[in-house]
């Protein structure tokens, strides 16, 4: 049997091409999505081991405290890049053979401040007129 008549590749082929723009569409942001992922959990596990040495550090600091202090007394142990410090608050007990620890706080050794707008236009988003 023979074919005479001319055979259309036309609509089969642009549904492969869509297919394909698809499939690669999905995985660049499975990539991107995979990778933030990534890198979030890597800046997660450094903080996360940077406050723990400094537990460390106050651990070793209180136990080898010579002489209870008389009053409270506050401890700083800065860590990680986020400018975060570990403050550790100390207050000898009633007998004044010991002491007790009345704070372990994680806070922010470093302040944000708004930029200042000295007449060169607004500064961040402004509602429309």
């Amino acid at each position: 049997m023979g074919d005479n008549q001319a055979r259309s590749i036309g609509l089969p082929m642009l549904i492969v091409v869509f297919m394909s723009l698809c499939l690669v569409s999905f995985a660049g942001i499975a990539y991107s999505t995979a990778r933030s992922s990534y890198e979030k959990s890597r800046s997660v596990a450094k903080r996360t081991q940077d406050y723990y040495e400094a537990c460390n550090e106050a651990e070793i600091l209180l136990s080898s405290l010579e002489e209870i202090p008389e009053s409270e007394t506050t401890y700083t142990f800065p860590f990680g890049t986020n400018m975060e410090e570990l403050q550790v608050t100390v207050c000898p007990d009633a007998d004044g053979k010991s002491y007790e620890i009345t704070g372990w706080i994680v806070s922010d050794s470093s302040s944000w401040e708004a930029p200042d707008n000295d007449g060169g236009g607004p500064v961040g988003p402004q509602a429309p007129e």
